[in-house]
């Protein structure tokens, strides 16, 4: 069947779910995938129907997965990886799908994008992925055990977009609740000053996430001062003006208003 036909045949049946799955379409979709021709043409079509909520577990328990992810990862096209990483998206929702998109090395293709991307769309809808996926155990697990993605997040803190940062805020918070080691990992990235700018210059939702992973480091700061004080410490000794290696704890605000933010939390 030509992509077109089948394109326009899901179109037409898009409002009308029952009909389009019971028309095997995504069985001709997995036939589809092994030709590189139809790769730009069966990933927009992944998109759309993993749109559907009865869709997506039989999409994220197909070869479908592997595919994607291998689009996203050498697909030079970039309306085609784009596609891919939304319908990436859609699928992490379904908590089901969560083993599936680990197995297929979702984790490392997301590390990839969010510390070398260097585009504010990829960035934003790749940790929107991760923050999926963090609604797991075992994928909050492999997300911290890897080390360079909690790096990165920890990164856009300093020098991302206001809606990046409110998204790795989020999702920072997510992975650093109840889990002490992840605490330990971000605080050592040094976000205490890019987290304190973030909460009284962010957007409304990065505030509320920046205030309460404060809230969280302090909290665990208090429980556990030997260990968690120890990784503060740099962050709240007071930064000599003449050191060569200091960077401003924001670009936009004052050193006395960030002082003053400062002081409430710790």
């Amino acid at each position: 069947i030509h992509w077109k036909f089948l394109f326009n045949f899901t179109m037409l049946l898009f409002r009308n779910k029952d009909l389009m799955l019971e028309g095997k379409v995504l069985e001709l979709l997995g036939k589809m995938i092994v030709n590189r021709k139809c790769a730009g043409a069966a990933t927009a079509l992944y998109l759309n129907l993993s749109c559907l909520e009865e869709a997506k577990p039989i999409i994220g328990s197909s070869e479908a997965v592997p595919f994607l992810i291998q689009v996203l990862q050498h697909q030079p096209d970039v309306q085609c990886r784009l596609d891919s990483l939304h319908a990436l998206y859609n699928l992490s929702g379904h908590q089901a799908n969560i083993p599936h998109l680990l197995s297929a090395g979702v984790i490392d293709s997301l590390q990839a994008l969010i510390t070398n991307s260097g585009d504010h769309s990829w960035t934003e809808k790749s940790i929107a992925v991760v923050i999926n996926l963090a609604a797991s155990r075992s994928a909050r697990e492999e997300i911290i055990s890897s080390s360079g993605l909690v790096s990165g997040l920890a990164t856009i803190l300093d020098v991302g977009e206001p809606v990046e940062q409110e998204q790795a805020a989020a999702c920072l918070l997510i992975l650093c609740n109840g889990n002490e080691k992840c605490s330990q990992m971000v605080l050592q990235e040094g976000v205490i000053p890019s987290l304190v700018c973030i909460s009284v210059n962010g957007t409304t939702r990065g505030k509320q996430k920046a205030q309460k992973l404060l809230m969280l480091f302090r909290e665990q700061r208090q429980r556990e001062p030997s260990a968690v004080q120890a990784a503060l410490q740099p962050e709240c000794s007071e930064i000599p003006v003449t050191t060569e290696d200091a960077k401003p704890l924001c670009k936009s605000v004052s050193r006395r208003k960030v002082g003053r933010a400062w002081s409430f939390w710790w």
